[in-house]
């Protein structure tokens, strides 16, 4: 007979992820023991393997889960009727809103410093979607801003400028600090969308020095 879940299965198994969450992004993926997630879970180790099979797939099942919630971030903003503009502006907030998470801060800094630990096929599943999730970004920077069809070698540097910013937030971001997250994201947004729109495209290879041309 299959063994019925509890009622707080759920809760329990969000209870492991975020505690180990907390504890690759202190120490590492690798440094950090089954051990020492079930110690700070609340549950024996024997607990841990009730709800998954390898601390491997717990990684995958963490990283999985954060990008589906910023998937859903992309699509929340993106697919309506709002305007290029509204729609990134939304973006941003619920980028900024999201990263300043404790919980999805200790995620992405495990995303991004422990990917490199998940097996060729789940790195690759989370690459894809990373990259889904850029290239959605581009079409909307594109739909804001025809002209950079024109300059379409910037237009993957522009984005990736704007996803560095936001994705970093949290590394100095404060909630006692000057600005609400949402102030944030607004000031974030339009950094971005007048530095576009004022940029001259032309003149960036012709004032780069010529020993940092590629």
């Amino acid at each position: 007979m299959a063994r019925t879940r509890s009622q707080d299965y759920d809760s329990i198994k969000q209870a492991i992820l975020q505690a180990a969450a907390k504890l690759f992004a202190e120490k590492s993926f690798d440094a950090t023991s089954i051990n020492e997630i079930a110690e700070t879970a609340g549950l024996s180790k024997a607990g841990i393997y009730h709800y998954f099979e390898s601390k491997t797939e717990i990684l995958r099942s963490m990283l999985t889960e954060h990008l589906e919630s910023v998937t859903e971030i992309v699509d929340t903003a993106l697919n309506t009727s709002d305007a290029p503009r509204d729609k990134f502006l939304v973006l941003t907030r619920l980028l900024i809103e999201n990263y300043t998470r404790p919980s999805s801060r200790n995620q992405h800094s495990v995303l991004v410093n422990d990917i490199g630990c998940l097996p060729p096929k789940d790195r690759e599943f989370i690459v894809a979607t990373e990259r889904r999730i850029i290239r959605a970004t581009e079409r909307l920077l594109l739909s804001l801003f025809p002209q950079l069809s024109e300059h379409h070698d910037y237009l993957q540097p522009i984005t990736m400028l704007y996803f560095g910013m936001i994705n970093w937030t949290d590394t100095w971001f404060s909630d006692k600090g000057r600005l609400a997250p949402k102030e944030l994201a607004t000031l974030a947004a339009e950094l971005i969308l007048n530095g576009i729109a004022n940029t001259d495209y032309a003149t960036i290879r012709r004032e780069a020095p010529e020993s940092s041309r590629q």
